[in-house]
């Protein structure tokens, strides 16, 4: 073997390895805000939804190198790109509440719509560049009875949504932000 091809698969080898520790370093997608506790509604049909939520930043275990294998078919597979996980998934079950009637608790359902900061729709943006956008989708969990009051014949509900982003295109490291909608409505 001669020493230049030994040379040129180091170097591939040491830029792959570099590349991965810059991306489990540096792709850290977080979307901004911070959560401020819902106020208990008072009021029949009052949505009551934090002004801010924050979701915490990507970690590593989240993104790190999915192995499929200890071992390999063929040498070129010790010269392939390593895979990381960017589809990442939260869940936020405790977004808004809201006080109905007894007899409509099984009725409602929500829907969700997040907004980034460029106008593009179910996405977040960059907080530094907003042309750098993450595609989202945000799925309703159920909605759950908190607690009921006799006197009123209400209840105070709750619901959430599951978060999943696909950070595989996100060009810029650091902050995300978006406006999130909620409305809660009757079948």
């Amino acid at each position: 073997m001669s020493w230049y091809p030994t040379k040129s698969c180091k170097r591939y080898l040491l830029n792959s390895i570099a590349i991965s520790i810059a991306m489990l370093a540096c792709a850290q997608a977080w979307t901004l805000a911070q959560f401020i506790p819902t106020v208990e509604p008072t009021e029949i049909y009052q949505l009551a939804t934090p002004q801010k939520l924050t979701i915490p930043p990507i970690a590593q275990s989240e993104i790190s190198v999915t192995t499929k294998g200890e071992s390999v078919r063929n040498p070129g597979d010790l010269l392939a790109p390593p895979q990381f996980n960017t589809f990442i998934v939260r869940e936020f079950p405790h977004i808004w509440q809201m006080r109905v009637p007894v007899d409509q608790v099984n009725l409602l359902y929500a829907t969700y719509e997040m907004k980034a900061e460029n106008g593009r729709s179910n996405a977040i943006s960059s907080e530094e560049r907003s042309i750098s956008a993450v595609p989202v989708v945000l799925e309703p969990l159920p909605i759950i009875e908190i607690s009921r009051d006799p006197n009123t014949n209400t209840a105070l509900v709750q619901g959430g949504f599951r978060l999943k982003m696909d950070v595989s295109g996100s060009q810029v490291a650091g902050q995300y932000i978006g406006e999130l909608a909620v409305v809660v409505d009757r079948r």
